[in-house]
């Protein structure tokens, strides 16, 4: 398996726990359904931020190995 397509099963295996994350979290939420949402959309946003951050870095390693490889 390529490097590249390892990084892609590790960030969609990511995704998917975000997902199943977020559905538990609602599932056994202690707080009222609006707040709960607020909380979830506020986390989600910054989750998606923490992972285009990790993805971004994850492409300078792959961009680097592959400069490193056919120096």
């Amino acid at each position: 398996m390529t490097i590249a397509r390892r990084t892609s099963t590790y960030v969609g295996v990511a995704l998917l726990g975000g997902v199943v994350g977020a559905i538990l979290g609602l599932l056994v939420a202690p707080g009222p359904g609006e707040e709960t949402r607020r909380r979830i959309a506020r986390h989600s946003i910054e989750d998606q931020e923490r992972l285009l951050r990790l993805a971004e870095m994850g492409s300078g390693l792959l961009d680097d190995i592959d400069l490193a490889a056919s120096a």
